[in-house]
């Protein structure tokens, strides 16, 4: 029994790896040493799977540190090739691996057949430590809450426990994780790569409220203890004192980003927030909000300290899409009224997320989003992506059911090769009429394009030539608008710096 008391943790992907790095913190302060392994940074462009260099130098690092068990955290399943990849060669040197993350989560038996030794499901931080102890005493793990593991060929899984309420109780992420290296391009480097980051990526709470089809959130929602609340929301003091510790070890951080599916707003946690970011923070921020969440006395609030961009998610301008299809319940007025509120708060910047051109889509419903998109606030960001089906998603089912795709097809497409998944995210319809309406509603971002539109939308086949040369110009100026968003950002930091 390997007596070593240390563990490697590898993220994929991800340079951030929020998750990663909790637990970190957990298993330090229960004593271990941590070897951080972040394999491969995140590319939505140009993805690129894993290289047999980079697998040979990722089992070096292993082999040196000896550890007593591998973690790996598995979010998605759009890198699963990269994965399964690395997971038969890490199988040869006969270390446990312990497989943990959302994908990992939903899906136990698929990672214990592909070598996994144990699989941890919901908040990982006591589970692992658990784990650790009784691997390093022989102790039986059989009744541990949150494994999954295997017993004479039959796949076990326990009920999801160990779970704080008070979040605020797992500690502070590992924002420097001393002991880490990152590989990527057949190279490996040691250091904490997001050292060198300019944003820093925070999260005040965990858990969505939401049943969005197409998000996995809905689905571990389901499998969490019926009597523990699943949205859990840090205290101010955490959140402050992670961020205080950021700016000391990001010497060219300029901006936060927080992930929260939703801002916390819970009462009196804005009011105590802004007092507390305005005194030891000082940087301009991004949050994520959903329609029926906008309020301007918050937003406004926030904007006095350093609120920069506001990142809504929309996902399609047809109520049935919307309700039906995607299990989002907000009107067309909640969308409009909303968009209306961020611009009045004040805000520098609103972007706007929508998935378009999937199977459940009609032209009538794009031609809904368009018109949808008209009523919006300006200025504005879009993001047109399309609909990646990711496994364990209610809206897989959905598609199957309803004809429009076999198991077999879907299958295909969901555990398709990495470059083929990221295609389909950012798919462009190569049908013509729903190329033209796609086109034209991603050109209604720019305010001088707008009356071209509306000439446009009365024909598009007698205008299609337009169409794409007005959408073609407009790509260009998307990076010209991009250097100027973050060159603002940029600017507003260092203002915010000078001033406080």
């Amino acid at each position: 029994m390997n007596k070593n008391k240390s563990v490697v943790l590898i993220a994929f992907y991800n340079t951030k790896a929020l998750g990663v790095r909790y637990l970190e913190t957990a298993m330090k302060n229960a004593g271990y040493s941590v070897k951080t392994i972040f394999f491969k940074g995140f590319n939505s462009q140009n993805p690129r799977v894993a290289t047999d260099r980079e697998i040979e130098l990722c089992k070096e690092e292993i082999l040196e540190a000896g550890p007593l068990f591998v973690g790996l955290s598995v979010m998605s399943s759009m890198y699963l090739e990269s994965v399964e990849k690395l997971v038969k060669e890490l199988k040869t040197l006969d270390i446990p691996l312990v497989f943990g993350g959302a994908f990992a989560a939903m899906f136990p038996e698929r990672f214990l057949d592909m070598g996994g030794k144990f699989v941890i499901r919901g908040d990982g931080e006591i589970p692992m430590v658990k784990l650790a102890n009784a691997m390093l005493d022989g102790s039986d793990v059989s009744a541990n809450p949150s494994l999954c593991y295997k017993k004479d060929g039959e796949v076990v899984v326990n009920e999801i426990g160990d779970i704080l309420e008070e979040i605020d109780g797992y500690g502070l992420p590992t924002i420097n994780c001393e002991n880490a290296c990152y590989i990527e391009n057949d190279t490996l480097n040691y250091g904490d790569p997001q050292l060198s980051a300019m944003s820093y990526e925070v999260i005040a709470s965990r858990g969505c409220p939401f049943t969005c089809s197409y998000c996995c959130c809905i689905n571990l929602h389901r499998m969490f203890p019926k009597d523990k609340k699943y949205v859990r929301t840090r205290s101010v003091e955490s959140v402050i004192a992670e961020l205080i510790e950021a700016k000391k070890q990001l010497k060219k951080l300029v901006f936060v980003h927080f992930y929260d599916e939703i801002f916390p707003n819970t009462p009196g946690w804005i009011d105590e927030f802004i007092v507390q970011y305005k005194k030891h923070i000082g940087l301009p921020f991004t949050i994520w909000s959903h329609p029926k969440m906008v309020k301007l006395d918050e937003l406004k609030k926030l904007v006095s300290v350093g609120l920069t961009e506001v990142i809504m998610g929309i996902q399609s301008g047809s109520p049935y899409i919307r309700k039906e299809i995607f299990h989002r319940f907000e009107t067309q007025e909640d969308i409009i009224s909303a968009t209306k509120t961020i611009r009045e708060s004040g805000v520098f910047w609103a972007s706007y997320d929508f998935m378009l051109q999937h199977p459940f889509e009609k032209i009538e419903h794009l031609k809904e989003t368009y018109y949808l998109v008209k009523e919006l606030a300006m200025p504005l960001e879009l993001q047109l992506h399309g609909l990646n089906f990711l496994p364990g998603t209610d809206i897989v089912d959905m598609a199957i059911n309803d004809g429009l795709i076999t198991r077999e097809e879907m299958d295909k497409i969901m555990y398709a090769p990495m470059k083929d998944q990221f295609d389909a995210y950012w798919k462009r319809e190569d049908e013509r009429e729903s190329r033209l309406w796609y086109r034209l509603t991603y050109c209604l971002q720019y305010k001088n394009c707008r009356k071209k539109c509306e000439q446009y939308e009365k024909d598009v086949f007698k205008y299609e030539s337009e169409i794409d040369a007005m959408y073609e110009k407009c790509k260009k100026r998307s990076d010209n608008r991009y250097v100027y968003k973050k060159g603002r950002v940029v600017l507003k930091s260092l203002r915010m710096r000078l001033f406080r």
